[in-house]
């Protein structure tokens, strides 16, 4: 059980996820704002400005890294407690999960695409902008999908390895809207997985006790 996501404190996941991506934002957007007075009133080129939307990709990987990784350490790591009794379609899973990545790391590059096209009046990039835009359009709810299925068998993995039985949804339906409200749900769910690392942790460390006594 040694994952990084799984051991880390609450607020050691906020901070990388919400706290500095907010903070670099607020900034982005300080300095754009003034580029592109300055612009307006030196008359310079796009260029001088533009480079800053390049670090948007940068800042929307940052804060999915945090969430995506801590749900596939839940989903490939933690599932590992999980009773046998209990269904995990672990294939589908994991498959659903990487769309929603997919779509995470295209849509960046698009909205620069948006924004270059724009800029430079670039009216033969126009039909390539609207097709891209249906096409991301549909991904957008797919991946909308993809992302509740996540967070349905993250709860569910959670609550079946304190229940040690399958759960309705029921019983994790609380664990599920934590789940979906990421920044906020990881100060209650990460503390309960803390524990059921030290717990897996400490079992695995007795039975190795027991058996070197023997």
């Amino acid at each position: 059980m040694n994952s990084i996501f799984l051991r880390a404190k609450h607020w050691q996941l906020f901070v990388p996820a919400i706290v500095v991506p907010f903070v670099t934002m607020i900034t982005f957007s300080i300095i754009a704002f003034f580029a592109i007075i300055r612009l307006e009133k030196n008359n310079d080129r796009p260029e001088d400005f533009l480079w800053m939307f390049y670090l948007m990709p940068v800042i929307f990987i940052l804060c999915g890294f945090v969430q995506f990784g801590w749900s596939w350490s839940v989903l490939s790591k933690l599932s590992k407690l999980i009773p046998p009794h209990v269904r995990f379609p672990v294939r589908r899973v994991k498959l659903l999960f990487i769309v929603p990545i997919l779509y995470f790391c295209l849509l960046p590059f698009y909205i620069i695409f948006i924004i270059k096209t724009i800029t430079y009046q670039d009216e033969a990039n126009l039909l390539t902008v609207a097709v891209l835009g249906l096409f991301f359009f549909l991904l957008h709810f797919f991946s909308i999908f993809c992302m509740l299925h996540t967070f349905f068998f993250v709860a569910k993995t959670v609550k079946s390895i304190e229940l040690q039985r399958n759960p309705r949804f029921s019983n994790f339906v609380g664990d599920f809207f934590l789940i979906w409200i990421f920044p906020v749900g990881i100060w209650f769910i990460q503390p309960r997985i803390n524990a059921l690392v030290e717990k897996a942790t400490n079992f695995s460390a007795g039975q190795e006790e027991l058996i070197d006594s023997i």
